[in-house]
């Protein structure tokens, strides 16, 4: 009888797990799924409560990314396949350490394939397996300037550098994003923003305003507080923001 693979479902959007749950039924019987998660908070009691063999991981989540929550669990002693959309440069990554992937949309095909390498090697050591997700995650860290944003479009996603970014303003429960070259108006809420943003130096100085750090120009205690851009663009911080933003450049 064929051992079956204990695995846990990580995604924010319990549409996706519920989906992979039922992509994994039909074509993957060697798998038993014992947990699905949508939040990495959540994940991580699960995982260390139950130990999966196989954990496939959103890379994409609001508090923590992928990335960050393998990082609070290493070592990992589990194998690991990613679920990604859209992040091009991470797939990249993926290949260069041959880590195990797949596209959203999900591939019934593709899903099949991954699953089998990981049966393939259950019974084997995964300290080969937990070495490449670390170099994995120190290639990533090292090279975050490269990384982009992904932001939903009419029949897709599109990339945004990260590093192209000035500052990001809140309308509603959607987002206008300002690079230096253009400006997109997306159907994502800045908190959600924020939180993919992490670790790249942006900081949240008004309620409806995200700033990159690195394409301030200026800095202003008058009038309140204020900050002007590399596009020359003014943006009025809060009172109790005012203090913490004034630290960062010091």
């Amino acid at each position: 009888m064929t051992k079956k693979i204990k695995t846990i479902l990580v995604d924010d959007e319990p549409l996706c797990t519920a989906g992979l749950e039922i992509d994994l039924s039909k074509t993957c019987p060697e798998v038993e799924i014992i947990a699905t998660c949508n939040s990495a908070k959540l994940a991580i009691a699960k995982i260390k409560n139950l130990q999966p063999d196989l954990v496939f991981l959103d890379i994409e989540m609001p508090w923590m990314n992928g990335f960050e929550l393998l990082e609070v669990l290493s070592p990992i002693d589990f194998q690991v396949i990613f679920v990604t959309a859209y992040d091009e440069f991470a797939v990249k990554a993926f290949r260069a350490h041959a880590i195990d992937y797949i596209m959203k949309p999900i591939n019934r095909k593709h899903l099949k394939e991954a699953v089998n390498k990981i049966a393939f090697i259950q019974n084997q050591t995964n300290d080969s397996h937990s070495n490449k997700i670390e170099q994995l995650i120190r290639t990533l860290n090292s090279t975050s300037q490269n990384r982009k944003l992904s932001v939903p479009n009419a029949d897709g996603y599109d990339l945004i550098p990260i590093n192209e970014i000035l500052y990001c303003h809140a309308i509603g429960n959607y987002t206008e994003i300002y690079t230096t070259t253009e400006k997109k108006f997306v159907s994502r809420g800045l908190k959600q923003i924020e939180n993919s943003l992490d670790g790249n130096n942006f900081h949240r100085v008004h309620a409806s305003y995200l700033v990159n750090l690195d394409k301030v120009k200026s800095i202003h205690r008058n009038d309140g507080g204020y900050l002007i851009m590399e596009n020359d663009y003014r943006i009025n911080m809060s009172r109790n923001k005012k203090t913490e933003v004034f630290n960062k450049f010091k």
